[in-house]
């Protein structure tokens, strides 16, 4: 119960009702998982149903008798019958009135002749634990309809009358490379969209930032978040956006909120901070007066035509790839007519490992294949066709 707690503080951390869900046969986890009902933007996954997929996979059957499932929260009717199918024969939940409420249902299905399954049922382990965690959560939710506080430019923290969306740049490797006003910003939004929750965790966690609602905001799923991004604002919250890092929106999800609040007519700001586009670009060597930014390549369809029109530019250009594909780029723009234009691959931005690697196309290009590979996502700088040397 121990780990389906911590589970649930995971869920916490994201935003979502925090429930754990730990599946144990003869000592041996079978399977984990935490509330993703709002980070997957679907209904039916509770913790149960993804401890409940994950066992079944590692047994390899959809039955899963002798086993017992640890919940912080007494199982919904979906998930309570989700057991019953699975022959779970043991639900310990934190729960202390055994047969009221959501509770109730789940002695009705799983101790149901006409199911044909008989269930031992325990409650109140880890109670006081779990209910503490349900309390702050809904106290939040609660808050989340209070007047929130942005950072002004100066550093200082006033009320906003109006909610707003924050876009806030995260470090591209380099923890230290985070402005004060950004933590400012993050320390007193109600809301931060996140990219990925449990990256955006660990980054407020380094700063001593808690007390924040993580919401999942990645490429999947931020269309259909839209609309209830727009809400929040318009209630009066200020909600925060990052990416993994750098500059949300910049070939990272974050355009279709932006998007969205300024049709709905609400404020828009965002913070300066982080860009490897730019960091390269400052560091490449190559004109900087005017430049492309192309973002990441398709991957198969489209790809040779959008390179070639790339390569027609006459201006620097700037594009993101990956440390896998690197070397395929390289040969394509040598394939291209471009093998003797300078080019930069900068890599591991900030971090320990920083490296720039220049020259022509067909020399960088021999000393990617010199190397077994490359590590790090790659900001690759390009020589304009209309640039002399």
């Amino acid at each position: 119960m121990r780990m389906a707690l911590e589970l649930a503080r995971e869920a916490f951390e994201a935003g979502e009702v925090p429930v754990g869900c730990v599946i144990v046969r003869d000592g041996t986890i079978l399977g984990s998982g935490f509330n993703r009902v709002q980070q997957l933007a679907n209904p039916t996954h509770h913790a149960e149903i993804e401890a409940l997929n994950q066992a079944c996979s590692t047994v390899g059957e959809k039955v899963l008798k002798g086993a017992t499932a640890y919940v912080t929260l007494e199982p919904c009717v979906m998930c309570a019958g989700a057991l019953v199918l699975a022959k779970v024969e043991t639900v310990v939940y934190a729960a202390h009135d055994p047969k009221t409420g959501a509770a109730r249902s789940v002695y009705e299905l799983l101790d149901s002749p006409e199911a044909n399954h008989q269930c031992i049922v325990r409650s109140g382990v880890l109670a006081s634990e779990s209910s503490a965690l349900l309390t702050t959560f809904f106290e939040q939710r609660r808050a989340d309809q209070a007047t929130a506080a942005v950072s002004t430019g100066d550093g200082r923290i006033t009320l906003a009358e109006t909610g707003m969306l924050v876009l806030i740049p995260t470090p591209i490797g380099n923890l230290a490379d985070i402005t004060r006003r950004a933590l400012d910003t993050l320390s007193s939004c109600k809301i931060i969209l996140c990219e990925d929750t449990r990256r955006t965790g660990n980054l407020l966690r380094s700063y001593g930032i808690g007390g924040v609602r993580l919401v999942s905001n990645f490429e999947q799923n931020e269309k259909a978040r839209a609309q209830e991004i727009v809400e929040w604002v318009r209630n009066g919250i200020t909600v925060g956006l990052v990416s993994d890092a750098g500059m949300p929106g910049i070939s990272d999800p974050g355009f279709r909120a932006v998007q969205a609040c300024i049709s709905a007519g609400c404020s828009v700001v965002a913070l300066p901070g982080p860009s490897a586009a730019i960091t390269a670009l400052a560091a490449s060597g190559l004109p900087t007066d005017r430049f492309f930014f192309a973002g990441f390549l398709p991957q198969k369809k489209g790809r040779m035509s959008v390179l070639q029109k790339m390569l027609c530019r006459e201006e620097t250009c700037i594009l993101y790839e990956s440390p896998h594909r690197i070397e395929k780029l390289l040969t394509e723009i040598a394939e291209c007519g471009s093998a003797d234009r300078q080019i930069v691959i900068a890599r591991e931005l900030s971090k320990v490992h920083e490296e720039y690697i220049r020259g022509m196309v067909s020399e960088v290009l021999a000393t990617v294949r010199s190397r077994n590979s490359l590590k790090g996502e790659c900001v690759v700088v390009l020589q304009g066709a209309g640039t002399p040397d």
